[in-house]
C-alpha cells in the first residue's frame, strides 16, 4: 500500500516537476524573447538615426556645392558676365581654381557650350546634344529655371565615374544659360570611411538605385570584392526580394542575412535623389542558439533532465538579463558618469514636449575643464564629471531629467519657466557642487556656469551658454532676442561669406614688423578684413570664431596667401624690394597632407619666392600633434616656406615644444608682454621670458614681440634681445596702398 502510494506520489511531483519545467521554460523563453527584441529594436533604431545623421551630412555637402554655383550664377546675372565670352571664360577659369570641382561648363539656351577642367590650360567647346544621356537632363532642367544633381555616368573626357550639378543662370528675369560642374563621388569617401564610422562598430556604405555600390567603405564587413549587394550568397532569395521591392519604392527596410557563420544586419535608408541610398551593416546581437541543444537534452534521464534545465534555464536567463542591460547601457548612457547620454535625453524630450506645456533646457559647463585634466590627470578629471553628475540628480525634481553630453557638458530639463526660480535654482546646484569639489583632495575651484533656453531645446540652451563662455561676472545666462539676433547674423555671415570671397571682399591689411636693433622695417603681418559692398567693415572678430568653426578659415587663409602674393608682385613689378609678409593659416590646412603642395602652386602662379611668405600657426595648433605638424613643416620647408609660431604664451605653453616643433620664428603673445611691464612679479616674469628667448636664439629661431605699444614696451624687449617688435607704437594695420605708400616707397 505505501509502495502504490510512494509511486502515486512520486507521479504526482512528476507530473508537477514536468508541467512546472515546461512551464517555467516557456515563460523564460517568453522573457528572453522579449528581451532579444527590445534590444534588436534599440539596435535598429540607432541604425536609423546614424544613418539619417549621415545622409543629412550628405545633402549638406550636396547643397554646399549648389550653392557655390548659385552664388557664381547669381554674380553673372548682377554683372552679365555670361554675355561676354572672353570674361565668362576667366571667371569660370578663377571659380574652378578655388573649388574642387572636376570641371566647370557654361551652356547657353541654345545649347552651346564651354567646359573647363581644373589644371588643364585648353578649353573644350561643345553643345548640349554631344554631351552624356545624364548630364544632357541636368543641364536642360536648369534650362527651364531649376536646380538639378546628374545620376552617375561614365565620362569619356575624364575616363571615370562623375555626376554633374548645374544651375540656372537668369538675365534681366529670364534664363540665359545654365552653369554645371561635374565631380566624382571621392566626396562622398570621407563620410562613408574612417574607423569612427556609426560609433566604429557599424559600416555604412553608398548604393546606386539598383542595389550596387557607388562609394563602398574600407571598413566593410563582407570582405569579398563585389559590386552589388545582391551579388554573393549573402542574401536570402526572400530578403533580395524585398531589397528590390523597396529599391524600386524608394523606401528604408531592415534585413538580415549571415556571413562566416554569424548573423548580422542592415538597414537601408534612401536618400531621396537619383535613386541613391545609404546601406549600414553590423553583426546581430544574437546569443540564443544555446536553447536547441537544450531541448536534445529531453531523451535522456528524466532527473538529469529536469535538473539541467533549472539550471540551464537560469543560467540564460542570467546572461539574457545581463547583456540586455550593458547593450541598453551602452546604447543610453555614458560610460564615465553613468547619467543618460544626449540619445536618451532627446528621446525623453520629444515625449515630454507632447503632454508638458511648461518647460526648461538648461545646458552646463565647467569652466576651465581642460586645466583640471591637464594638471590632475584624466582621472581625476573623471571624477568630478561623476561629482557633478551627483549633484544635478540630487536638484531635479519628479519628472525632470538630464543627460551628459561631451566632454564637461551636461544638459537638465526642468518644469520650470520663471526666471527667479530657475535663477535661485541653478545658483544652489553651483554652489553644491562647489561645497562638494572643495572636499577634494586637490585644491582647484570648481565653477560651472549654465545657458537656459525656455520652451527651448538644447540649441538654443547652448547658444545661451556660449554666450558667457569667455565672462567670469555671470554664471546664468537666458536664451533672449539678442540671442537670436546673434543667431540671425551667424547665418547672415554663413550665407553671403562665399559670395564675399567670389567679390573679394576681404581685403588685405598689413602691420609693420620692425627690428628692434635699428627700429627699420624688416617684415610685415597680413590681417584680414572684410569690407561689404556698402563700404562699412565687419572686423576679424565677428567672422573669423564662425569661420573657424564650419571650416570656411581654410578657404579664407589661402585667398589670403593669393592676396599677399599679387602684393608682392606688384611691388617687384615697379621695382621695390619685397619684404616677407606673414599670412596666418589654420589648423584645417596644417592638417591636409596636400595643403604644402597648394602653396607651392600660388607662389608659382605670381612668380613669388616662397621664402617671402611665412605661414603662422597657433600655439595650440602645434599642441595637438607635434609629429604630424612636423612632417608637414619639413615638406613645407622643402619648398622654401618659412614658419612661425603665433600667440606663444596665450595657453599652456611648454619650452619643451619649441626644441619639438621646427618653426623659423616665435612670435611672443601680447599679454605675455604686458605682464613683464607690468610691476607685479615683473622680476619673475622677466627672468622666465629672458630664457625663451635665449633658448630660441639657440635653437636658430627668430623672436617677434607682438602689441608692442609703448617706448617701455619696445625697450624691455630689446634689452631682452628680442629681434623684431610688432604693434600700435609702430603702426596700427593699415590698407595694403597705404602700406606701400608709407612704408615702401619710402625704401625706394
Amino acid at each position: 500500500m505505501e509502495e502504490s502510494a510512494l509511486k502515486r506520489q512520486l507521479a504526482k511531483v512528476t507530473v508537477i516537476v514536468a508541467v512546472s519545467s515546461i512551464v517555467l521554460c516557456a515563460a523564460i523563453f517568453g522573457v528572453l524573447s522579449y528581451v532579444f527584441q527590445t534590444a534588436h529594436e534599440a539596435e535598429h533604431a540607432q541604425m536609423k538615426t546614424e544613418a539619417q545623421e549621415y545622409r543629412s551630412r550628405i545633402f549638406k555637402q550636396l547643397d554646399k556645392n549648389l550653392q557655390i554655383l548659385t552664388t557664381l550664377s547669381r554674380a553673372y546675372e548682377v554683372s552679365g558676365t555670361a554675355d561676354r565670352e572672353e570674361e565668362l571664360r576667366d571667371s569660370i577659369a578663377k571659380a574652378g581654381q578655388v573649388n574642387s570641382f572636376v570641371s566647370l561648363a557654361y551652356f547657353s539656351v541654345e545649347g552651346n557650350g564651354i567646359l573647363y577642367t581644373d589644371g588643364q590650360d585648353a578649353w573644350l567647346t561643345m553643345t548640349l546634344d554631344t554631351c552624356a544621356e545624364e548630364a544632357r537632363r541636368a543641364v536642360e532642367q536648369s534650362l527651364q529655371g531649376k536646380n538639378a544633381v546628374s545620376r552617375m555616368f561614365d565620362s569619356n573626357v575624364y575616363n571615370q565615374k562623375v555626376f554633374v550639378y548645374s544651375v540656372p543662370v537668369y538675365r534681366n528675369g529670364a534664363v540665359t544659360g545654365a552653369l554645371a560642374a561635374s565631380d566624382t563621388l571621392e566626396i562622398f569617401e570621407d563620410i562613408v570611411n574612417g574607423d569612427t564610422v556609426m560609433g566604429g562598430e557599424r559600416y555604412i556604405h553608398l548604393l546606386g538605385a539598383e542595389g550596387d555600390f557607388l562609394v563602398r567603405s574600407e571598413n566593410t564587413l563582407v570582405k569579398e570584392d563585389v559590386s552589388s549587394i545582391f551579388e554573393g550568397p549573402y542574401l536570402s532569395e526572400d530578403t533580395k526580394a524585398s531589397a528590390k521591392e523597396a529599391l524600386s519604392r524608394q523606401e528604408s527596410m531592415y534585413g538580415d542575412f549571415e556571413y562566416l557563420g554569424e548573423k548580422c544586419h542592415f538597414y537601408m535608408e534612401p536618400l531621396g535623389f537619383n535613386g541613391w541610398y545609404l546601406f549600414c551593416a553590423n553583426r546581430l546581437w544574437d546569443s540564443v542558439s544555446s536553447f536547441g541543444r537544450i531541448f536534445l537534452l529531453v531523451d535522456g534521464v528524466f532527473f538529469f533532465l529536469l535538473v539541467m534545465i533549472f539550471i540551464l534555464l537560469y543560467y540564460q536567463y542570467y546572461n539574457f538579463r545581463k547583456n540586455s542591460a550593458l547593450l541598453m547601457r551602452i546604447a543610453y548612457f555614458d560610460p564615465v558618469t553613468g547619467a543618460k547620454n544626449t540619445t536618451k535625453f532627446d528621446q525623453e524630450f520629444q515625449q515630454i514636449r507632447k503632454k508638458q506645456e511648461y518647460y526648461s533646457t538648461v545646458a552646463l559647463d565647467i569652466r576651465n575643464f581642460k586645466g583640471i585634466n591637464e594638471l590632475f590627470g584624466k582621472r581625476n578629471g573623471d571624477q568630478v564629471l561623476g561629482y557633478l553628475k551627483q549633484v544635478i540628480e540630487r536638484n531635479l525634481g519628479e519628472g525632470e531629467f538630464f543627460c551628459r553630453d561631451t566632454a564637461d557638458r551636461f544638459y537638465a530639463l526642468l518644469l520650470d519657466t520663471e526666471e527667479a526660480r530657475i535663477r535661485e535654482r541653478l545658483g544652489s546646484l553651483i554652489q553644491s557642487v562647489r561645497d562638494v569639489t572643495s572636499r577634494m583632495e586637490y585644491r582647484y575651484e570648481i565653477s560651472l556656469y549654465a545657458g537656459v533656453a525656455v520652451q527651448g531645446d538644447r540649441e538654443k540652451a547652448l547658444m545661451a551658454l556660449k554666450s558667457i563662455q569667455n565672462t567670469h561676472h555671470r554664471d546664468v545666462a537666458f536664451y533672449d532676442e539678442e540671442l537670436h539676433e546673434a543667431l540671425r547674423r551667424k547665418n547672415s555671415i554663413e550665407s553671403n561669406m562665399q559670395t564675399a570671397l567670389n567679390n573679394r571682399e576681404f581685403k588685405l591689411f598689413l602691420q609693420p614688423k620692425m627690428s628692434l636693433a635699428g627700429d627699420s622695417l624688416v617684415g610685415a603681418e597680413a590681417l584680414v578684413r572684410w569690407q561689404k559692398p556698402d563700404g562699412s567693415y565687419r572686423y576679424p572678430d565677428e567672422f573669423i570664431p564662425l569661420f573657424e568653426d564650419n571650416g570656411f578659415c581654410a578657404k579664407l587663409d589661402l585667398y589670403m596667401v593669393e592676396r599677399v602674393c599679387e602684393q608682392l608682385r606688384s611691388w617687384m613689378d615697379v621695382g621695390l624690394k619685397p619684404i616677407p609678409v606673414s599670412v596666418n593659416q589654420s589648423k584645417l590646412l596644417f592638417a591636409d597632407r596636400s595643403y604644402p603642395n597648394t602653396l607651392e602652386r600660388i607662389v608659382t602662379r605670381y612668380r613669388v619666392s616662397p621664402a617671402l611668405i611665412i605661414l603662422e600657426m597657433l600655439e595650440s595648433i602645434a599642441a595637438n600633434d607635434v609629429e604630424q605638424i612636423n612632417s608637414q613643416i619639413e615638406a613645407l620647408h622643402e619648398k622654401g616656406f618659412h614658419v612661425s609660431m603665433d600667440d606663444f604664451g596665450s595657453g599652456y605653453s611648454s619650452l619643451n615644444m619649441l626644441y619639438q616643433i621646427k618653426i623659423d620664428e616665435l612670435k611672443l603673445d601680447r599679454a605675455f608682454l604686458r605682464k613683464v611691464s607690468n610691476h607685479n612679479d615683473e622680476e619673475r616674469r622677466q627672468i622666465i621670458l629672458e630664457q625663451v628667448i635665449r633658448f630660441a636664439k639657440k635653437l636658430g629661431i627668430t623672436t617677434v614681440a607682438e602689441g608692442v605699444e609703448t617706448q617701455q614696451d619696445r625697450d624691455n624687449m630689446a634689452a631682452l634681445s628680442c629681434d623684431y617688435g610688432q604693434g600700435y607704437f609702430y603702426e596700427r594695420p593699415i590698407n595694403a596702398e597705404e602700406f606701400s605708400d608709407k612704408y615702401m616707397l619710402r625704401r625706394g
